[in-house]
């Protein structure tokens, strides 16, 4: 007897003792939602709703959400009007609609030393090898792969410039998919190598690798390498007096060289030394944060019983610069709307309505036929009876609802002082619970023919209060009940 008291003391404290943690997992990019119990650590279940009773240790889990985004967590604890929210889409430019800095594309090719150095108006003259002394052909040739040199460093300045274009596009587009809410993590981090690796080959997953490419191809130190490539080209320019060359090819070629120089000092993208930097280490930070994102938070909620939504804001943690370049501004807040489902604690309340009862010895009516036997016909199925209830039953918002019912009831049309004890379960439609409908058993006291059966021969003709006696019976009942208090709330 001992161990059996033990035994149910330690099952009602454990009972008691336990406490059931719930996860609502939020998809932003699905628009999708999971109520999930723990069972264990790392193992959880489908549930429908939250029981409140058990435990309110409930915790938002946010799915396919970056940490570009503030989050503010507001309780809504009354039925409002379902918001509409819309997220503005976020474009991109693709990299194919670029212009190269509104420059020329420029074919440029190699020229030899016969190309540069002959006689004006075609007319070519022979020259004997002891005509030309070797400084003079040393200078030719220098001048020659000097202006080669620099219409190579051109190239790939302005080269560079297109390549800045691209960075700025790819940094814009990189922005947009750190700050969107649209697309799943998987689809983020896939368009983030694609479109990185497109601007930056062989980078791959490390974001360290694009600056480091960059140091060497910016338009800033393809500048450094024309300027000395024309310095270079102009030393050896003006050495060809002391050595008596002449050259009006050479001559015109120094005019244009000399103007393109000058255009790649006084390009904007050349002064702003910092600029293309500043870009292309934005991007490997950019393309870093996304990679290493997990894209998943976890945020604590603390509800109750009247708690009906969680409304989530995003507010996005953003620099003036990028904000410039997405559109998106620091004060731009994203809401959405989670509903708390839940099953609430005990509940009792009362409700008021019709019943219909079913003895079966009210079905019966009993007479004495014209041979002086005792028969029977049919009567009424049902009882028409004015209740009221104690409901006990647990509320929740999504599911079939239903408890326990305690109820007493009056008959119509019959004797007023009999009172119908009900007891069944009832179910709850509508919100707030402002219908009900029960189905159960009634006891009452209803009269019952005594000392007779069917078939008796008697000497009396009719049957009256005399040959009944008043007994208890169980019956069943079918009853809709109100509670009207409900009707005229907006709660």
């Amino acid at each position: 007897m001992k161990l059996f008291v033990l035994a149910v003391s330690v099952l009602l404290y454990g009972s008691l003792a336990y406490t059931q943690q719930y996860i609502i997992r939020y998809d932003l990019a699905g628009e999708h939602i999971d109520y999930l119990k723990v069972k264990k650590p790392g193992d959880t279940a489908s549930a429908s709703v939250i029981h409140i009773a058990r435990s309110n240790r409930v915790n938002l889990q946010l799915v396919n959400t970056a940490n570009s985004y503030r989050r503010e967590i507001r309780y809504i604890e009354k039925t409002e009007t379902a918001e509409s929210i819309i997220i503005p889409g976020f474009g991109s430019t693709p990299l194919k609609t670029l212009v190269g800095g509104g420059l020329p594309s420029v074919d440029f090719k190699n020229l030899g030393i016969g190309d540069i150095f002959k006689k004006a108006g075609g007319d070519i003259k022979r020259m004997e090898i002891g005509e030309e002394s070797q400084e003079q052909k040393k200078l030719k040739e220098q001048f020659t792969n000097q202006y080669n040199s620099f219409t190579t460093a051109y190239a790939k300045w302005e080269n560079s410039l297109q390549q800045e274009q691209y960075c700025k596009t790819l940094w814009k587009e990189l922005a947009t998919l750190r700050y969107s809410m649209q697309l799943p993590a998987e689809d983020v981090k896939l368009n983030a190598r694609k479109k990185t690796n497109a601007v930056f080959p062989e980078v791959g997953d490390n974001p360290n690798l694009i600056i480091a490419n960059n140091s060497t191809s910016s338009p800033t130190a393809m500048a450094t390498l024309v300027a000395k490539a024309f310095a270079e080209l102009q030393k050896t320019y003006a050495s060809f007096r002391e050595y008596e060359v002449q050259s009006a090819a050479a001559d015109k070629l120094l005019q244009d060289v000399s103007k393109k120089n000058e255009l790649v000092n006084n390009y904007p993208a050349t002064k702003a030394s910092g600029q293309s930097d500043e870009v292309v280490n934005r991007i490997a930070d950019l393309y870093g944060q996304i990679l290493n994102d997990n894209y998943s938070q976890v945020a604590p909620l603390t509800i109750n019983s009247k708690t009906v939504m969680a409304e989530i804001r995003f507010i996005p943690v953003i620099d003036p610069e990028t904000e410039a370049i997405t559109n998106i501004k620091a004060i731009d807040t994203i809401k959405r709307l989670i509903p708390v489902l839940k099953k609430e604690p005990i509940r009792f309340r009362n409700t008021f309505g019709f019943s219909f009862v079913s003895f079966a010895e009210n079905r019966w009516n009993y007479y004495v036929k014209a041979d002086s036997t005792v028969d029977r016909e049919e009567a009424d199925q049902f009882q028409p009876v004015v209740v009221t209830y104690l409901h006990f039953y647990a509320p929740k918002d999504k599911g079939f609802r239903w408890g326990g019912s305690l109820g007493a009831g009056v008959p119509i049309g019959g004797d007023n002082s009999k009172l119908n004890i009900m007891l069944g379960l009832s179910t709850f439609l509508g919100k707030n619970d402002p219908v009900c409908i029960t189905l159960g058993a009634t006891g009452g006291q209803v009269k019952k023919l005594s000392g007779l059966r069917l078939g008796d021969k008697i000497t009396f003709t009719e049957l009256t209060d005399k040959h009944y006696r008043s007994v208890y019976r169980v019956g069943y009942f079918l009853s809709v009940t109100f509670n009207p208090g409900s009707l005229y709330t907006n709660n």
